[in-house]
């Protein structure tokens, strides 16, 4: 055949080729080798892709040509000149001029782009000009700037059935605008589901750190939400004008609803801000137990803070617990609490002693307590405590305490008796002869008896008064 003038008039390439690419293969003939099964494929780049061609084979006069022809087809992203983009050489059957037959475009990158085809027959060289490959208009609904809109659930579903970490769906934007923008007026604007491995991946390499990764917004409008997605370069960020920024749940198995982790020095893991009338974080907790704690910190370094409370970020710190458990607070310390306390055993059974007791120290054993029984004791040292302020010496755990808090210092319920006559405000007490109770001292008290001042009055009997505890 080399020399022989021959003519291919391309009947419907145009229309074929991206029917196959957009939608589906054509019918037609099986390309040669074909297995079952192959006519459902797409025929985009990745596989083993067929794209069908139609086309008229005549001489130089125009006759059409009967036989079996070697013909080569190309694509290219180029009018003259180029590399291929792929290549394929088939033995086509030509009948009265008419042939039909597919190119294998393996590896053939089509992804949008403009196309040219070009054909060689029998080794004589490609045919020129090439083809320009019009799209079909379905195909338009993939070029840029498309929009594909419907009213069903799902408008476009972008699915890989490949093993391992084979993406989906990726979104590139390698200038300054977004590589995803979803709106949705009654739904969600972005679904992504995976079975085994990320559902949302997304990165940001803005240099600046001026973006986050991820950026989401409920609001009346975009121009709410834009100016929050600028100078923040964190990995999620959310804003909301009606309720929650983000929010966060994991089921009863789950390790937690949010994981928050920062690898540079003074930046935050997590970052809570209100600049409304309400809280900065809130959290909630229904179960019970130390491990199960609305709010549990761990600090891995012993130089650092379980907790910094601060004016401004890394500005005048009003407060701070460090990492032995020491608290530090710049304007004091104040609690429902009326005394200072130490947990302390009791002589005898717990059960026996009452809030208000007045209690000396037991011979009995080191750090043990008893009720008092006669009248100016020497070994007083406080009262049962009903609410202490702060207790001392007690072991930090979720089992009731063994023994009871002694108030020390501080004011404090207290059993008192008339039996030394009535007691009056700011009147010394030391302890009486009725069990667990004080009385008024009068003159003199000797050294190491007195318990406290009374702040309350008592004319007859025994009852219950403010005692502040002042040991002398």
């Amino acid at each position: 055949m080399k020399g022989k003038p021959i003519l291919v008039n391309m009947l419907s390439l145009g229309l074929l080729m991206f029917l196959a690419v957009g939608l589906s293969l054509a019918q037609g003939p099986r390309p040669p080798g074909m297995k079952t099964g192959v006519e459902n494929k797409t025929g985009l780049a990745g596989g083993s892709d067929y794209l069908p061609v139609q086309g008229r084979l005549t001489d130089a006069g125009g006759n059409p040509l009967d036989g079996t022809y070697s013909l080569t087809f190309r694509l290219y992203d180029v009018s003259t000149g180029g590399t291929p983009l792929c290549s394929d050489t088939n033995s086509v059957d030509v009948e009265n001029g008419l042939f039909s037959t597919y190119i294998k475009a393996t590896n053939c990158h089509i992804d949008g782009r403009q196309l040219y085809f070009s054909v060689e027959v029998e080794g004589d060289g490609e045919m020129s000009p090439r083809q320009y490959i019009d799209n079909v208009p379905y195909a338009w609904s993939l070029r840029p700037g498309a929009i594909i809109s419907d009213t069903r659930d799902i408008v476009l579903k972008v699915q890989s059935t490949g093993t391992g970490d084979n993406d989906a769906f990726i979104a590139d934007a390698s200038g300054t605008g977004e590589a995803i923008e979803a709106y949705a007026t009654d739904g969600i604007g972005v679904f992504a589901k995976s079975d085994t491995f990320v559902g949302l991946q997304a990165y940001t390499y803005d240099p600046n750190n001026d973006h986050p990764g991820v950026f989401g917004c409920a609001a009346e409008s975009s121009g709410t939400c834009d100016p929050y997605r600028d100078d923040n370069g964190a990995g999620v960020m959310g804003y909301s004008q009606y309720d929650f920024g983000g929010y966060f749940t994991s089921g009863a198995s789950a390790d937690g609803g949010v994981y928050a982790e920062a690898n540079g020095s003074l930046r935050p893991a997590l970052w809570a801000e209100n600049i409304g009338g309400g809280f900065a974080i809130y959290a909630k907790n229904s179960s019970s137990g130390s491990g199960n704690a609305t709010l549990y910190l761990v600090q891995g370094n012993s130089g650092g803070d379980f907790v910094v409370a601060a004016d401004s970020y890394l500005g005048d710190r009003k407060w701070r617990v460090d990492s032995t458990g020491k608290g530090f607070f710049d304007g004091g310390y104040q609690t429902g609490g009326a005394d200072f306390a130490e947990q302390m055993a009791v002589e005898g059974e717990e059960a026996d002693y009452e809030p208000g007791d007045v209690l000396v120290i037991s011979a009995s054993a080191d750090r043990m307590v008893e009720l008092s029984t006669e009248p100016f004791a020497t070994a007083v040292i406080g009262v049962h405590s009903t609410q202490p302020a702060v207790l001392a010496g007690a072991p930090d755990t979720d089992d009731p305490l063994e023994g009871i808090p002694v108030a020390l210092t501080g004011i404090v319920p207290c059993k008192v008796s008339a039996e030394n006559g009535p007691i009056h405000r700011g009147d010394l007490l030391v302890t009486s002869s009725t069990p667990g109770h004080a009385m008024r001292a009068g003159d003199n008290p000797p050294q190491g008896t007195v318990l406290g001042k009374a702040l309350g009055e008592l004319e007859e009997g025994t009852g219950v008064i403010l005692v502040l505890v002042t040991l002398q």
